[in-house]
């Protein structure tokens, strides 16, 4: 049996290993959105749930970085 996961779980999984093999990538909601071809609302939600999650830190310019592990 084979089993699809929803788009957006799938775009997360997708962005969270992005931001994992390129350690210093900072990306705004529009690059986002780029890179994953989805809708700029879409990849707001993908961004703001990483965040929530501890797994981003959002900078006072808007854009996203990952949170260093060793300094959380």
């Amino acid at each position: 049996m084979v089993t699809y996961a929803p788009p957006v779980a799938a775009d997360q999984l997708r962005l969270r290993h992005e931001f994992l093999s390129m350690p210093g990538l900072v990306l705004t909601v529009a690059q986002a959105a780029r890179l994953l071809d989805v809708r700029l609302d879409t990849a707001e939600e993908l961004l703001i749930s990483l965040e929530a999650e501890g797994f981003l830190h959002r900078a006072e310019f808007g854009a996203y970085r990952r949170i260093d592990p060793s300094m959380a």
